[in-house]
């Protein structure tokens, strides 16, 4: 298994390309391959943003974080924070468990300072993404960077009911197994008070509950889910991650 890992991850070349089709074209036989069709695949990356309706610098902001996370290859993940609440307006998506998340990551980079918006890629890579697009496929590239130099591969795959971790490191310090429900549309909510007094604010992907299902320690692994996927209601969407613990790195993700 190790040597048939290496020979799937060891890739030097570009990522290869695939043909996409949406879903309601799949049966359209008269399809014809266009430069339009393709796109890179590469390994789920996750994306995640901080942000805050009372933060002045979101409103200018979030539209370009959403274009730049808005491809198949990113999981988009959306966290609203207290960090603006005593400005007049206490968010309505924030939650104190995404503040220790955000704390979590600058405690493990030894910063002293927060912000908002905040794009974390990969649990390894961060910055504003106030550049819109372009800003924000600069994080994502220093995060698959970082894992492109580690010596040892991992694989994430899930069904409906079971999440299976393959792997060439056959020891490692404990990974936490996590379960990321989100919802999966979008939605605009208008601030009334605060600064961002009468602006009206997307949020996408925002996440609703973290679950840890289990711990990976190298090697391969299956963890049943908590419930099937095809259980949950159909307007949530969820995502599987491996991730170091205390803000560390998210070493592979799949989605549900």
């Amino acid at each position: 298994m190790a040597t048939v890992l290496r020979k799937l991850f060891r890739r030097k070349k570009q990522p290869p390309l695939v043909c996409s089709v949406k879903l309601n074209m799949d049966d359209d036989h008269h399809h014809q391959h266009t430069a339009a069709c393709f796109m890179d695949f590469e390994p789920l990356a996750i994306v995640e943003l901080f942000q805050s309706q009372g933060c002045q610098a979101c409103p200018p902001a979030i539209p370009g974080i959403l274009e730049g996370a808005n491809n198949p290859n990113l999981q988009l993940l959306s966290f609203n924070v207290t960090l603006f609440d005593h400005l007049g307006w206490k968010d309505t998506l924030a939650a104190p468990q995404w503040d220790s998340r955000q704390r979590a990551y600058l405690r493990r980079w030894a910063r002293n300072s927060l912000f908002t918006p905040m794009v974390v890629a990969n649990g390894v890579a961060d910055g504003s993404g106030a550049g819109g697009k372009e800003a924000v496929g600069e994080i994502i590239s220093r995060a698959r960077n970082t894992a492109k130099s580690m010596d040892w591969h991992i694989y994430v795959d899930a069904n409906d009911t079971d999440v299976r971790i393959d792997s060439d490191k056959d020891q490692i310090e404990s990974h936490d197994i996590l379960v990321v429900v989100f919802d999966a549309k979008s939605e605009k909510i208008k601030v009334a008070k605060g600064p961002n007094k009468g602006k009206k604010m997307e949020h996408r992907n925002v996440v609703k509950d973290i679950m840890k299902i289990g711990e990976w320690v190298g090697g391969t692994i299956v963890v049943p889910l908590p419930m099937a996927r095809s259980a949950m209601q159909p307007e949530l969407g969820a995502v599987v991650i491996v991730q170091a613990p205390q803000g560390g790195a998210i070493v592979g993700a799949a989605k549900l």
